[in-house]
C-alpha cells in the first residue's frame, strides 16, 4: 500500500482506533498532519463510538453503509456524501461487502486557516444532517477533486508552494460542500421551525451534557417548564428529554473507554459525576455492564481480531 510507512505513528494509531484497517486500503496519501486521503479503506462494522479529531468528508462510490453521527442516523449509498466535524462522535452499524469510497480528512488547524467566511454557515446544518445525496454529475466533480489531491500529493516533494495550492483547492472544495449542504437541507426549513424547541434543546445538550445531566437545567435555559419541554421533545423525537441527555453522556463515555487511555476516574471527572461508583451505576443501567467490563470486552475483541 502506497506511503503506508510514511504515516506518523500518532495519526496511524488514531485511525487504527477508529477501526480502519490501513493495511487493506487501496491507496493512501497525506500532506503532513493536515490532509489524509484514503481510497477504499477497509474497516470493521459495528465500530465502537469514536470522537473525530479532524474534518471528515466521505463519498460512497459503490455499495451501502449505515451509521450515526452524534446520534443522527444515516444510510449511505452510491454518490452519497457524509460530512463529520471535529469533536462529533461517529458510529458505523453495517457496511456491504462491495462498499467502495474515498475518505478525506482535514486537520482542524488546516480547516480553520481556509478563511471561508460565510461559506461555513453550513456548520449547524452539518451537525444535524450528516448525509447528502448527490446525482452522478455532482458526485463526479467531487471524485475529480479527490483524484486531483491524490495526484498532487504524489509529487508534493518535487513541487513548490504545495501548501498554498492545497489551501486554494480546499477552499473551493468546501464552497462546493457548502452548496450541497444548503441544497440538501433547503426543503427542511419549515420542519426546523416547527421543531424549534427540539433543535434548541439538542444544541443545549450538545454544549452542556458533560456538566448537566438533569432535565431542569435545560428547561430553565429555554424558559419553559420541565414537564412542557419533556412533552414537546417526546412528541418531536419519540424519546424523552432525559433519554437524549443520557444518550449523549453514554456515547461520550463509550468513546473515551474505547479510543482513549483515560482512567475510569478521569472519565468520571470529565463527565461531572460526583463519584466513580455513581458513574458506574449510571453506565451499567444504560449499557448492561460496568465501565471496566465494557473496556475489557473491547480489548478481548481487539486481541481476537489481531489473531485472525
Amino acid at each position: 500500500m502506497a506511503h503506508y510507512e510514511k504515516l506518523k505513528q500518532e495519526r496511524l494509531e488514531s485511525l487504527q482506533m477508529s477501526n480502519f484497517d490501513l493495511s487493506k486500503t487501496t491507496w493512501m496519501q497525506q500532506f503532513g498532519d493536515d490532509i489524509l486521503i484514503l481510497h477504499n479503506p477497509h474497516f470493521n462494522v459495528n465500530w465502537e463510538p469514536y470522537k473525530m479529531k479532524s474534518v471528515l468528508v466521505a463519498i460512497c462510490h459503490e455499495g451501502t453503509g449505515s451509521g450515526a453521527v452524534n446520534l443522527h442516523s444515516f444510510q449511505m449509498q452510491k454518490n452519497d456524501m457524509v460530512v463529520v466535524l471535529p469533536s462529533q462522535i461517529i458510529q458505523s452499524y453495517a457496511v456491504s461487502e462491495d462498499f467502495k469510497g474515498t475518505f478525506i480528512l482535514f486537520s482542524e488547524h488546516f480547516f480553520s486557516r481556509l478563511g471561508q467566511g460565510d461559506a461555513y454557515l453550513f456548520y449547524k446544518k452539518v451537525e444535524n444532517a450528516p448525509l447528502y445525496q448527490m446525482d452522478e454529475g455532482k458526485a463526479a466533480v467531487f471524485r475529480s477533486y479527490m483524484d486531483l489531491v491524490h495526484n498532487l500529493l504524489q509529487i508534493q516533494h518535487t513541487t513548490p508552494n504545495m501548501e498554498e495550492v492545497l489551501q486554494l483547492l480546499s477552499r473551493l472544495f468546501f464552497v462546493m460542500v457548502s452548496w450541497e449542504v444548503r441544497a440538501s437541507t433547503e426543503g427542511d426549513e419549515t420542519q426546523y421551525r416547527e421543531n424549534e424547541v427540539m433543535m434548541q434543546f439538542l444544541q443545549l445538550v450538545k454544549n452542556h451534557y458533560r456538566e448537566h445531566h438533569e432535565v431542569g437545567f435545560y428547561a430553565d435555559k429555554m424558559h419553559i417548564s420541565a414537564k412542557y419541554m419533556t412533552t414537546l421533545i417526546k412528541k418531536a423525537s419519540g424519546k424523552s428529554a432525559l433519554q437524549w441527555i443520557e444518550d449523549y453522556v453514554i456515547l461520550d463515555a463509550k468513546a473515551q473507554l474505547s479510543s482513549t487511555v483515560n482512567t475510569i476516574q478521569q472519565i468520571t471527572f470529565d463527565l461531572n459525576f460526583p463519584s466513580q461508583s455513581l458513574f458506574g451505576r449510571y453506565f451499567k443501567r444504560a449499557v448492561g455492564v460496568s465501565p471496566s467490563q465494557y473496556r475489557a470486552s473491547l480489548r478481548v475483541y481487539q486481541i481476537a481480531k489481531q489473531k485472525q
